[in-house]
């Protein structure tokens, strides 16, 4: 071959290369296209485009990451509103446990509150559709719609056990992104903040500054357990309150140049000395893992509770066709220190690097505390077990105390807890544990070998006795978590942080290590 020869090889084997990907994007686009038209034009019933459709794009994004999805119109409006903390509903926070719906919380003042709904009702309808049929999703979507129109709604008082059917006017309404603050012995403010939506920022430093006026502060406990995310923005300006002008915060790094940046405290801040701890758990994710993770990459707070949830993914939302929109992953989030805190194995997961003075934090699977919570009982078996003793209390309201200083001087005692532990026996599911799992699902495989099941179902059996037994060697915990409940049951939103704020452990080795400053130090630079 001459040399001309080759160059001109190599010259059409890099333009083929190049356009390579155009090609092929082109060729999935035509194949899909004339499916499509094969479908709607020979198929022996006439389809349901917009249905297929829908069904093709999910399934297409199912093999990418959890965060990529497809929204509807009305899936769009949702999530708007979401994001936004305001939206026209009627005030019930609801939780599934199995097939039942639970109201977990009724916002104060509004329609359902107005209406005689109490936290631990069952909705058992709306508009005449049974919720057990329904996701929670879909349930939600239906409670909201515009301001001043109805929702039919049938629910059931566990206190009187009777069932209500209401009708119920929708009213715009504003979640809360800081239910609380309040003053610790010591000097030690502490501020909850459950959600990182539209001006959180602005209200956790009206808190903030609410605190300052009612005695100097010596620290500030921020807790973020149970804290979803949210809002970028909003977590990059509440670290500025703690962080100079000019302090690198965060970096994106995508593939398209957009989708690279780096994001920097853009003004003085409101507390550059005050010593942090920021309280974390497995619910704690995206912008509170960015909150978490760049105040402990620069030394600035003492974090403490459980490893993080492990999302360092970033996305933005792009506009369709009728008002339709991809939730699309464009790039990663790295803390100053240069890791990312995505869980998966796209990570370099377990790679060290190196806080402001010098302290090891790894890189992958979430925030790790520098002090981490002594709790042996799994978030998830934690959660099933709280929803059941959440509607436990509901059903005795009227014997729980209204005193707050019956329910915040002590933890209520073994003897409370153990009637409650006794009632679960009939429910397993409630203390199943996640690696259970398969053996229900095996228990289904054998359906057509009925000796082989039984012998199962007695394992089974067991299996839930010594799940159980093991339980009740959790007890302080548990106790803490029916006090909880029952200050919530007798008190509202403002009893149970007033019990955390008491009588949590977490929030108490918070508070002293914010007390004794030599302590605080060498945790930051030993």
């Amino acid at each position: 071959m001459t040399k001309r020869a080759a160059l001109l090889t190599l010259l059409l084997a890099l333009l083929l290369g190049w356009q390579d990907p155009l090609y092929r994007l082109g060729r999935n686009i035509e194949i899909y296209s004339r499916v499509l038209q094969e479908l709607a034009q020979n198929y022996v019933d006439a389809p349901d485009l917009d249905r297929l459709t829908t069904r093709a794009v999910e399934s297409m994004l199912t093999g990418l990451d959890p965060y990529t999805n497809f929204y509807s119109a009305a899936e769009v409006t949702q999530a708007q509103l979401e994001q936004s903390g305001q939206y026209a509903g009627v005030g019930i926070v609801l939780q599934k446990v199995e097939k039942k719906v639970l109201c977990r919380r009724v916002l104060e003042s509004s329609p359902a509150a107005r209406a005689g709904v109490q936290p631990g009702d069952l909705l058992l309808e709306i508009e005449r559709k049974p919720t057990q049929e329904l996701s929670l999703e879909q349930i939600q979507q239906l409670l909201r719609g515009m301001p001043r129109t109805t929702v039919r709604i049938k629910v059931f008082h566990p206190t009187t056990q009777k069932e209500e059917e209401l009708t119920l006017t929708r009213a715009e309404l504003e979640s809360e992104s800081v239910p609380y603050a309040t003053l610790l012995p010591g000097g030690i403010g502490y501020i909850a903040l459950v959600q990182f939506s539209r001006d959180c920022a602005q209200a956790l430093r009206q808190k903030l500054i609410q605190l300052k006026t009612t005695a100097p502060l010596k620290g500030l406990i921020l807790d973020l357990r149970g804290n979803p995310g949210g809002l970028l923005n909003e977590s990059l300006e509440i670290l500025n309150f703690f962080l100079p002008k000019g302090e690198l915060l965060l970096e994106t790094r995508g593939r398209m140049p957009e989708a690279t940046q780096k994001y920097h405290a853009q003004s003085h801040p409101l507390e550059p000395t005050l010593p942090l701890a920021v309280l974390i758990d497995e619910e704690s994710a995206s912008a509170s893992e960015i909150v978490a993770g760049t105040l402990q990459d620069l030394d600035r707070a003492v974090i403490l509770g459980k490893k993080s949830f492990g999302k360092g993914l970033v996305q933005v939302m792009r506009p369709l066709v009728e008002n339709t929109q991809l939730k699309i992953t464009v790039s990663r989030y790295y803390t100053p220190s240069g890791r990312c805190i995505q869980i998966g194995p796209s990570t370099n997961k377990g790679k060290i690097y190196r806080t402001r003075s010098g302290r090891p934090v790894r890189e992958g699977g979430g925030i790790l505390p520098d002090i981490e919570a002594p709790s042996s009982l799994p978030e998830a078996q934690k959660d099933k077990i709280e929803s059941y003793f959440f509607y436990f209390l509901a059903q005795h309201r009227d014997k729980i105390p209204r005193d707050s200083a019956a329910l915040l001087k002590e933890l209520p005692p073994a003897s409370m807890v153990e009637p409650l532990l006794d009632s679960l026996r009939p429910y397993p599911f409630t203390y199943a544990r996640e690696s259970d799992a398969p053996i229900q699902q095996l228990h289904t495989q054998l359906s057509e070998n009925p000796e082989l099941q039984q012998k199962l179902e007695r394992f089974q059996q067991e299996l839930a006795s010594y799940r159980l037994q093991q339980l009740r060697k959790n007890m302080p915990d548990l106790q803490l978590l029916v006090g909880q409940l029952r200050a919530y049951h007798g008190l509202g939103l403002k009893g149970e942080y007033d019990f955390i704020t008491q009588r949590d452990p977490l929030v108490q080795q918070a508070r002293e290590i914010l007390t004794d400053l030599s302590r605080y130090e060498r945790i930051l630079r030993p």
